[in-house]
């Protein structure tokens, strides 16, 4: 009808549709030409040739349109489907809100189970913890005032004030992801306190001279964090961070000259006391003596690392059973509050290895016996 409409032609719908039945019910003859059945005369002409000529006009007028007319109901189609989905989504919102809503109180409730469960079991613990590391704050406080040991050098003293200061708030951390049962984070919280507390105790038996470069080395590592965030594709950078990247290149290129190139790796500022181009933090471990928090250190590592052992052993919610063993509600927070707990004791102990300080030896009894129920697995 439409392309009858275009040319200006006047043929009543009922012809149309009966030109459409003719040639559905059409036959070929041997020269493959169709044979239409039509009455004459009627609208599109008096003579069979001017039916074949209207007919003829239409087809061409269809095969002309027939590609933008599909066009159009594909696009109409592609703008209507979105439409109704969102009409779809609006109808289900209600009911998809409320199971939401149901579903997020049971885990909370689930939550609040978990950590009641792991505050009647290791209450008295975290209680401990906590007074443990404000010790071990205030111990560190009266060692920089006092200056004995370790504390009686500038550079080391400055050093492991700050380094205590964190290890401080790394115990915090512990502790408030215990309290909510959380043992993965908890452990992998202790896994950075093991490395602050090894390098701290690295420090303290090493000649002034580490602790400086120790100190100087943040310059190297901003440095690397700003150059590998320039790195990737499409970053930019104002003038002014430009500026201070290029001045900090240069202190860089100062430091390098003053301690040698082995500075720049991770682990520059204690190559020149070990002898070794390249250190790694199991040649600090090995130095210090914490073999015996090693076998801990690689079960935090498993945690941290994505493995399937951690993923089947510490989701708190859900199944709580591997290979048919019933596992305790968050799973892994004693471990964390014991690795921590031994941390700090072994720290405070070899930091008074080279003190006769009355003072600082008492309080270092008291958080010996703050830790005296850690037991290493």
């Amino acid at each position: 009808m439409s392309a009858a409409v275009r040319q200006g032609l006047i043929i009543p719908e009922s012809e149309i549709n009966s030109v459409s039945s003719a040639v559905l019910k059409a036959k070929r003859d041997s020269d493959s030409i169709l044979e239409l059945d039509i009455d004459l005369p009627c609208a599109m002409g008096i003579t069979e040739a001017q039916v074949q000529a209207t007919i003829q006009l239409l087809l061409d007028d269809l095969t002309k349109f027939i590609p933008e007319e599909q066009k159009m109901w594909i696009d109409a189609i592609s703008e209507a489907i979105p439409e109704a989905l969102k009409a779809v989504a609006l109808c289900l919102d209600d009911e998809i809100m409320k199971d939401a809503l149901a579903h997020a109180r049971e885990l909370g409730k689930e939550h609040s189970n978990r950590v009641k469960e792991v505050q009647d079991l290791w209450g008295p613990a975290f209680a401990d913890l906590d007074l443990m590391r404000h010790l071990v704050l205030e111990w560190s406080s009266n060692a920089v005032a006092l200056k004995k040991g370790p504390y009686s050098k500038r550079y080391t003293s400055h050093a492991l004030e700050r380094i205590i200061s964190r290890i401080y708030e790394v115990v915090g951390e512990i502790l408030v992801l215990t309290r909510a049962g959380y043992g993965d984070g908890a452990l992998a919280r202790w896994r950075s306190l093991h490395e602050i507390c090894v390098v701290a105790m690295f420090l303290s038996q090493q000649a002034d001279s580490c602790a400086e470069m120790y100190l100087w080395h943040h310059k190297i590592e901003e440095l690397k964090i700003r150059d590998e965030g320039l790195a990737v594709p499409g970053a930019q950078s104002s003038s002014r961070k430009q500026q201070y990247a290029q001045d900090l290149h240069g202190k860089k290129a100062s430091l390098l000259s003053r301690f040698g190139d082995a500075f720049a790796g991770d682990y520059g500022w204690a190559a020149v006391q070990l002898a070794c181009a390249k250190v790694t933090f199991r040649h600090l471990e090995e130095q210090v003596g914490l073999e015996k928090l090693r076998r801990a250190y690689k079960r935090a590592n498993s945690v941290v690392h994505g493995g399937s052992l951690a993923t089947l052993t510490r989701v708190s919610i859900g199944a709580q059973d591997v290979d048919k063993s019933d596992l305790p509600p968050a799973y892994g927070c004693e471990l964390a509050i014991d690795y921590a707990t031994a941390s700090l004791a072994m720290l405070i102990a070899d930091l008074c290895m080279d003190t006769e300080d009355a003072d600082l030896l008492t309080m270092n009894m008291v958080i010996q016996q703050s830790g005296a129920y850690s037991i290493i697995y």
